[in-house]
């Protein structure tokens, strides 16, 4: 089964002073299934590869890309309102766009693994979503 990635953990995986670095690197690498980048973290994990470690490492995650070690996925038109929902169901979390759209890909694409670094928001949506986070 394939696994959807957050923003978080591509960021770890390219900047090898980030706490969670050998996990994302690990994980990322030895995933037998499919990659799946939902299109939604591209502009995070490119302003943060920019503003953090600068332009090269940016033109390395767009050659993860293009290159194919990432499926990228995009979110069904219908899906958007479902979006909103997750937020407004969980707005004590604040969740915001990225992190909803993760999960309306996850129930989408019947993806129900995660890989995150983000615990504080992603424990409880994986709970009532019946989410698999990791590493």
């Amino acid at each position: 089964m394939s696994l959807l990635l957050d923003t978080g953990i591509v960021y770890a995986y390219y900047d090898r002073s980030d706490e969670w670095h050998v996990r994302a690197r690990t994980l990322l690498r030895t995933e037998p299934h499919g990659l799946i980048l939902p299109a939604p973290v591209i502009p995070e994990i490119d302003h943060l590869l920019g503003a953090r470690l600068g332009e090269r490492s940016r033109l390395t995650f767009y050659s993860g890309i293009t290159g194919g070690h990432f499926l990228v996925a995009d979110l069904p038109r219908r899906a958007y309102g479902r979006v909103a929902d997750i937020n407004k169901q969980f707005a004590d979390l604040a969740l915001g766009f990225v992190d909803a759209a993760i999960v309306v890909l996850a129930d989408t694409l019947r993806v129900p693994r995660i890989a995150t670094t983000d615990r504080r928001h992603f424990t409880p949506l994986a709970a009532h979503y019946s989410l698999e986070l990791l590493p």
